[in-house]
């Protein structure tokens, strides 16, 4: 399967991509203070939410297309259908003032509406381009783009600091996505955008937007969530607070779950109904990757945050590193359970799949209910929405890990 291989390529631009943002942030977390930061976390979030469901779920199927010829045109359909969506989005906003941002009680400029919406078109872009290189398993294509993508995003935040975070990251974006789309455009295979091919693929893929987008949003909104009710319920210096701590540990889940989940993702998607029984043992193997690579990290981060944060970024930080500390346990999870998330999917279990988003959804959202009309204190909170996102993450891994030995072995291993 040449596991080492491909993940060795994935592994190098994604090291060099997590060190520029790394070595950014101390010099960005002096020049922004926790409001702005919890403003771009904001915004950050909302990306990682809409840029997941603009292409309606479609991109998963790239993959896992039969030839070239339809992988290129579901490429197409997601791009265009990404942009239609983010500019009726931004529509929305013009003709009725109602924006992402006014549900959460922050009033923003109508600029950062528009680039809100140019960096969910950038970010679905990327997505769609990164299932094309994974079927093409052109990784290093992923790599560069990646490291285009941080080195321009910080470069720019920390080079022209009165434009803001947001445009910085809508420059990385863009570049991100021209690199994976030139390479798209120098591979795919030239089949015209005509209306009988958009009726073949309708016809065909019909049911990822039916079944597979819905439970691809609320797993993408139930990540966000507690940061979102968190901006609301406490304000955004809390959520900045929070969000700085997001930002760092995410930096070393990011890199493991893109790295492993990617060659996971890549080598399933063609095995296994095929070979059943190795992706069996690659899921193990990737767990096992996981949970080793990821143990020193999280020791240091146990033992010394507060420390950390307060030395690196500065005394008025040390808070994020004390939100750290409690988030520590459903992080941890969430690096193992990450790149192993698409085996439901890839099985065909979309119910189990869906049953488990919306239920821990409805969780964390009563966690907050609950906490608001409490009154509990953020470290509270977070303590019980640590608890109640490591529940649900194991309970993940189980139903991956038997649906998948059921798979290749029956009910007996």
């Amino acid at each position: 399967m040449n596991f080492k291989k491909f993940a060795w390529r994935l592994l190098k631009g994604n090291v060099l991509a997590q060190c520029l943002v790394f070595l950014a942030a101390p010099f960005l977390s002096r020049i922004y203070d926790p409001e702005v930061f919890g403003m771009y976390t904001v915004y950050l979030s909302l990306i990682s939410i809409f840029s997941n469901s603009m292409a309606l779920s479609l991109e998963r199927a790239i993959p896992l297309a039969q030839t070239k010829r339809v992988a290129t045109l579901l490429v197409k359909m997601c791009l265009i259908i990404a942009l239609i969506l983010s500019v009726l989005m931004l529509l929305l906003y013009l003709f009725t003032g109602i924006s992402a941002f006014s549900l959460l009680n922050i009033h923003v400029s109508p600029h950062v509406i528009l680039l809100l919406s140019l960096g969910i078109f950038f970010g679905s872009a990327i997505q769609t381009f990164t299932f094309w290189q994974m079927r093409e398993q052109r990784f290093s294509t992923i790599s560069h783009a990646k490291l285009a993508q941080s080195a321009l995003t910080s470069g720019f935040q920390l080079a022209s600091p009165n434009f803001g975070l947001i445009i910085g990251d809508v420059l990385g974006r863009c570049g991100s996505a021209l690199i994976q789309g030139l390479s798209f455009w120098k591979t795919r295979e030239k089949v015209d955008f005509t209306k009988r091919n958009i009726t073949f693929l309708v016809r065909k893929y019909y049911r990822y937007p039916l079944f597979s987008s819905g439970s691809l949003l609320i797993n993408a909104l139930t990540l966000q969530v507690p940061l979102l009710l968190i901006t609301y319920y406490f304000g955004n210096e809390v959520a900045g607070f929070f969000g700085m701590g997001q930002r760092v540990i995410g930096m070393p889940i990011v890199l493991l779950t893109s790295v492993l989940g990617q060659v996971f993702y890549s080598v399933a998607a063609k095995r296994i109904h095929a070979e059943p029984s190795r992706i069996f043992h690659l899921f193990k193997k990737v767990v096992q990757k996981a949970v080793l690579y990821g143990l020193p990290i999280f020791t240091v981060l146990a033992l010394f945050a507060p420390s950390i944060f307060s030395l690196v970024f500065g005394e008025e930080w040390r808070e994020s590193g004390e939100y750290v500390q409690r988030l520590l346990p459903v992080f941890y999870l969430q690096l193992i359970t990450v790149p192993v998330s698409q085996t439901l999917y890839l099985l065909g279990r979309q119910k189990p799949q869906f049953l488990w988003d919306i239920s821990r959804f409805i969780s964390i959202v009563t966690l907050f209910f609950i906490a608001h009309v409490g009154q509990w204190n953020i470290l509270t909170v977070l303590t019980g929405y640590s608890v109640v996102g490591s529940i649900f993450y194991g309970i993940f891994l189980v139903l991956s890990y038997r649906s998948l030995r059921s798979s290749a072995f029956g009910t007996q291993e």
